[in-house]
């Protein structure tokens, strides 16, 4: 008899220990922004870091030094080839005088746009909303992403919010570092003002 009141004390002090302890726990704010507020221009911050990994930044003031830059510096690298990863970015890039075909798998040269970029982790986001389809099923060597400055977010969930009704078939983030030395060998990202 002795061994089951000993036995029952134990788990009523187990019992009211847990219950003591659950009403202790913090109710967590999933609202609530994960990394702290920063002071500097979201557009320096997020230029410098991918610098820092190996990426290179191209800023335009408008659509007109966009066309201007991307073509001077595929005419300085001498560049054929370039592959678009979106009917809508091949059409509007010929207009311009930027001679692209439909990516494939074979694209040594691709030009995209995106979803928005993460200025603190200095990623590039692209969904399948942007035209890219199935055409980016790989990397190429050389990556070139437009993106506007309002597509500059300060983490992942505000790009998230921003996604249209209709959930795109993908998502991918392009952080440079890592991936700029194994699968990308160059990535420019040109970001025009808006």
């Amino acid at each position: 008899m002795r061994i089951s009141s000993e036995k029952e004390k134990i788990l009523k002090l187990l019992r009211s220990s847990l219950l003591e302890k659950s009403n202790q726990v913090p109710i967590a704010d999933l609202n609530e922004e994960i990394f702290t507020s920063y002071k500097d221009d979201p557009v320096m911050v997020f230029a410098e870091k991918l610098a820092k990994d190996g990426g290179k930044f191209v800023y335009c003031e408008n659509e007109n030094e966009l066309f201007d830059k991307l073509k001077s510096i595929i005419e300085y690298r001498q560049w054929k080839d370039i592959g678009s990863y979106s009917n809508n970015l091949l059409t509007y890039l010929k207009n311009k005088n930027i001679d692209t075909t439909l990516a494939n798998k074979e694209t040594k040269i691709g030009i995209s746009l995106c979803q928005g970029i993460v200025g603190k982790t200095g990623s590039i986001v692209i969904t399948s909303t942007q035209g890219a389809g199935t055409h980016l099923t790989k990397f190429p060597p050389v990556m070139i992403v437009i993106a506007l400055s309002s597509q500059i977010f300060t983490s992942y969930k505000q790009i998230i919010n921003f996604l249209p009704e209709v959930p795109p078939k993908w998502i991918i983030s392009i952080k440079s570092g890592k991936l700029i030395e194994e699968e990308i060998k160059e990535l420019y990202l040109f970001l025009v003002e808006e």
